[in-house]
């Protein structure tokens, strides 16, 4: 599995403070780089940083730019007016954000308000059992779930100045577990509750997220994975046996509107689980045709050997 998982830090919009953010800064006339991929930490709830401002005598402003977490290999591109931050699995964790751009005069640079954007998508699930058939209701028992197919990493394109982006050479993850306990489905959509780690959950702030790379949903490609138990249980006054480890696969195609993930939102799939797919009782009418009454064949003795001939033979 992958552990991509949105940890409780994240999930309120908040900065871990024990990592830094990476800051950007460039002359808004020239793009000529002032400030590059500078960190930036958190000490007593204040955040904040030195800077050799010798080579900024040719300009009266600057335009600033964050990003986080910070990574090393940050690129500014001066021809596209962009920088590129590589995101691995490692820093995709942690939930990527990038600052609106902020312009400043030199003459004076105290505090800086940087708000931060979402770039990922935040990604969880709520289950529930959705069989129509009170006597097939209730036995259902998750064990698994996984995502598979998602993008975990790639590199952001951050254009300084109009505060848009775009993800490029995205790397997707086979597979991304999310679930995996033995907890007891809940009937109908009242009582659908939030996929938690090892148990299912009423709150969203316990259930268990991912970060996932925005991307277009393509047909085959990205679905989650379900692996559940069947209790034993009477149907008809007929006892069923438990079944063990039933998958069910929910294909992502068609489900989002333009089959596409947008950068910065938030996502959580409703599945329904249906014994009624695995339990459908269907009735029969039994009858017996007529024998056949055309079909004759002769015995006879043929250099001595017994051989049986059809009607439509010759000897």
């Amino acid at each position: 599995g992958y552990g991509n998982i949105v940890t409780e830090t994240d999930k309120d919009a908040k900065l871990d403070p024990s990592k830094p953010f990476g800051l950007m800064g460039v002359d808004p006339q020239t793009y000529e780089v002032l400030i590059n991929n500078q960190r930036v930490f958190e000490t007593a709830g204040i955040r904040s940083a030195t800077f050799d401002s010798r080579n900024w005598h040719s300009t009266e402003n600057i335009m600033l730019s964050a990003y986080y977490p910070y990574v090393d290999e940050t690129e500014f591109m001066n021809g596209n007016r962009a920088y590129v931050i590589p995101y691995r699995a490692e820093e995709t964790k942690a939930g990527p954000l990038v600052s609106n751009s902020v312009q400043h005069r030199l003459s004076y640079l105290d505090i800086i308000p940087l708000v931060f954007r979402h770039i990922t998508n935040d990604i969880g699930f709520r289950i529930c059992d959705i069989t129509f058939d009170p006597q097939l209701q209730g036995h259902i028992r998750l064990r698994k779930l996984s995502a598979h197919n998602f993008a975990t990493e790639g590199f952001y394109l951050d254009s300084i100045g109009n505060n848009k982006g775009m993800w490029i050479q995205k790397t997707v993850c086979p597979e991304i577990g999310v679930f995996e306990g033995n907890a007891r489905v809940g009937c109908g959509a009242e009582n659908e509750m939030f996929v938690g780690f090892d148990n299912l959950v009423s709150d969203r702030k316990l259930s268990s997220r991912f970060y996932a790379v925005p991307e277009d949903i393509k047909m085959g490609k990205q679905y989650i994975e379900v692996v559940f138990d069947v209790d034993e249980f009477e149907y008809d006054g007929h006892k069923y046996k438990e079944l063990k480890n039933q998958v069910q696969n929910f294909p992502l195609y068609g489900v989002l509107n333009g089959n596409s993930c947008i950068c910065g939102k938030q996502y959580t799939f409703h599945l329904g689980l249906d014994l009624g797919t695995l339990y459908q009782p269907i009735e029969f009418t039994a009858s017996v045709s007529d024998w056949e009454h055309n079909y004759g064949v002769d015995i006879n003795s043929v250099w001595g050997e017994n051989k049986i001939y059809e009607d439509n033979d010759f000897f």
